[in-house]
């Protein structure tokens, strides 16, 4: 059974949010998630980055996410904020880098 739906839940994405990331249709994700048709190698590799998981795990082969924790190159701060913005919805993280490309931004026109 494929684990996209619960992953997609986890990460608190619609459907079209999904989509958008992998660039692909909201009726494929739909689809998947049924079990009427499955992603091609291309879309499983794009789920899997977008999850930070391996295809074995969302192909339910293994238990284990098997993702690579870049954390420990973190500075604690930088942990914290990652933290905090995990538990944003998507509109949310997408005011958050919204801002944070406004503040770079103004440090270029300076």
């Amino acid at each position: 059974m494929l684990r996209i739906q619960s992953l997609r839940l986890e990460h608190n994405l619609s459907k079209r949010d999904l989509a958008e990331k992998i660039n692909c249709s909201q009726k494929a994700i739909d689809f998947w998630e049924r079990g009427v048709s499955e992603p091609s190698v291309y879309f499983l590799t794009a789920l899997a980055d977008c999850f930070e998981c391996t295809t074995d795990y969302i192909l339910g082969r293994e238990n284990d996410l098997g993702n690579i924790n870049i954390t420990t190159t973190l500075t604690q701060e930088e942990k914290k904020t990652l933290a905090l913005f995990s538990k944003l919805d998507s509109r949310e993280k997408k005011e958050v880098y919204n801002y944070a490309e406004y503040i770079l931004s103004k440090r270029t026109n300076n």
